[in-house]
């Protein structure tokens, strides 16, 4: 019998079933590649676009025989504050690791023998979305309005999940994603004329709307816009994530 695969997460969990919203730049998502390898699933897709952990604490969840949680991202956009390994623990919403515990206390309540295994957030670089150039955020090498770094979302997240004995797929130290290899150059507006640049030499030059859009197909690495994967990016995740679902069903 299949096992009931639920997977939670924010824009990378969705665009697996919505390739046509990433300029032809995506073929297949990371959710469709690991069914590739672990067959005896059956996968419902609940990815929100643009979701934080806020976003879900009054998301109805289906019922599940797995759970993936794939967020973080957008948390350290939106400065939720990450919170202590206790309020995940005790699933006191508000936080990022409090909200992760909600969504724990929930599952579990639905179905005790349930797996839950929660990535960590990867690393980005300068995000240009591909439908709206206003739509643009800075790479993860600087940190946020609040001081916090991307990687301390991504450690925090998996120093809990290991005191509390949640599988972890921690992502951002396996995947490999860096400021330097999410994509290959930034298309950029040089008082020279525009040149494809590679990191860090693109951070000079400050991304306008009114520019051309600075990553073309060429320019794809482990990402096609800085933030979410490419078919590279997307087969990197999809093989941690199936070689650890393998592992615990």
């Amino acid at each position: 019998m299949k096992k009931r695969w639920i997977a939670i997460g924010d824009s990378f969990t969705y665009l697996n079933d919505h390739p046509d919203e990433t300029g032809g730049r995506v073929t297949k998502g990371y959710l469709d590649r690991v069914m590739e390898q672990v067959p005896d699933l059956d996968l419902i897709n609940i990815g929100i676009n643009g979701s934080t952990t806020m976003s879900w604490l009054a998301v109805n969840i289906p019922k599940g025989d797995l759970y993936t949680i794939m967020l973080g991202t957008n948390d350290w956009r939106q400065l939720v504050p990450i919170g202590q390994t206790e309020d995940m623990e005790q699933a006191v919403p508000g936080t990022i690791l409090g909200n992760l515990g909600v969504f724990l206390k929930r599952i579990y309540k639905q179905n005790p023998g349930a797996h839950v295994i929660i990535c960590t957030p990867v690393e980005r670089g300068d995000f240009v979305y591909i439908n709206d150039a206003n739509n643009n955020a800075h790479n993860s090498s600087l940190p946020e309005e609040n001081g916090v770094y991307l990687k301390e979302i991504a450690s925090a997240i998996r120093r809990a999940c290991d005191a509390l004995g949640i599988e972890c797929v921690d992502l951002h130290e396996e995947s490999g994603f860096s400021v330097e290899n999410v994509v290959r150059f930034k298309h950029v507006k040089t008082p020279e004329g525009y040149k494809d640049l590679p990191w860090p030499a693109y951070a000079d030059y400050p991304f306008d709307p009114a520019d051309e859009y600075p990553y073309p197909k060429e320019a794809c690495g482990l990402t096609y816009d800085g933030l979410h994967p490419s078919d590279e990016g997307n087969q990197v995740i999809a093989d941690l994530l199936a070689a650890r679902i393998q592992k615990i069903l």
